[in-house]
């Protein structure tokens, strides 16, 4: 009896799709119809937008057009202005699978299926759940990205022909984070003190390792990312980036002598030698 109530629980797990905007009414629209049109959500599924901008006329469509979709809510996030608002969907969530997109990402058929099926076979993972980043032609694949420093970001794309020819899910250092699961039940605990754009990859990867799961990509849930983008009204600032990486890694590292720390700082002296590290240091102290 205590098995078959167990197994009754896993299968009524309930979905939460979030997605996090600011300024991009036609990304959370089409991705909000893809998923309503081409996929068979379960019962019970919310759809949860994080509004970071909902005073413009972007905020204001959405308001409305939320009003014409059950199952659909729309919160507001004004505190802060940052990519990482995204995360605040472990707290505003009720279902037990948490699903976060870019609101202006596609997901390939049959995507929904196989998330529901790896959560249930795996009902207490502290794993995240993400997938190959399909590109425009859909043949070429990103299934991760390698830690290591590359311009303006610690990690790059890359793939992996022989594991997604497999078939089965398997591990990776790290993945963009246009699209990742988690159970709610064990979403990491993510800083709200980041601001603005970057830094998201590699912290939140190791968040989920020190949690003692693992990042997982499987095979069948590739997702398709709007790269192309018209002119940007998010606040896009060089110094927002660097002091993400250092609050994010100080958190996860606990000291500038930390050699992830050490080969960090000596990056960004490089790459960005008009930056006055120094001060974004201290002022994170």
């Amino acid at each position: 009896m205590l098995e078959a109530g167990l197994d009754r629980k896993i299968q009524s797990m309930k979905l939460s799709i979030s997605m996090a905007t600011y300024d991009d009414f036609d990304g959370v629209y089409f991705t909000v119809q893809s998923l309503r049109l081409h996929h068979r959500l379960p019962e019970g599924t919310e759809i949860v937008i994080l509004d970071n901008n909902p005073s413009s006329a972007h905020g204001k469509a959405l308001a409305q057009f939320a009003t014409t979709l059950s199952g659909l809510r729309v919160v507001h996030v004004i505190n802060r202005k940052s990519s990482f608002v995204k995360y605040d969907i472990a707290t505003e969530a009720s279902g037990d699978i948490i699903l976060g997109l870019d609101c202006h990402v596609l997901l390939q058929p049959g995507f929904i299926d196989s998330l529901m099926s790896y959560w249930r076979n795996s009902p207490n993972s502290p794993n995240m759940l993400t997938g190959p980043l399909l590109y425009n032609d859909m043949n070429a694949t990103s299934v991760k990205m390698e830690p290591a420093w590359r311009g303006h970001d610690y990690g790059f794309w890359a793939d992996d022909k022989e594991a997604m020819a497999a078939g089965v899910p398997f591990s990776i250092p790290m993945q963009g984070m246009g699209c990742f699961s988690f159970l709610k039940s064990h979403f990491p605990k993510i800083n709200t003190a980041f601001s603005g754009f970057g830094a998201e990859e590699w912290y939140v990867a190791e968040k989920v390792r020190q949690n003692g799961g693992r990042v997982i990509c499987h095979p069948k849930l590739g997702w398709n990312h709007r790269f192309e983008w018209p002119p940007r009204t998010f606040p896009l600032r060089m110094t927002d980036r660097i002091r993400n990486y250092y609050l994010g890694w100080l958190e996860l590292y606990g000291s500038l002598d930390h050699p992830m720390m050490v080969e960090m700082t000596a990056h960004w002296r490089a790459v960005m030698p008009e930056i006055n590290l120094d001060s974004i240091i201290q002022n994170i102290k």
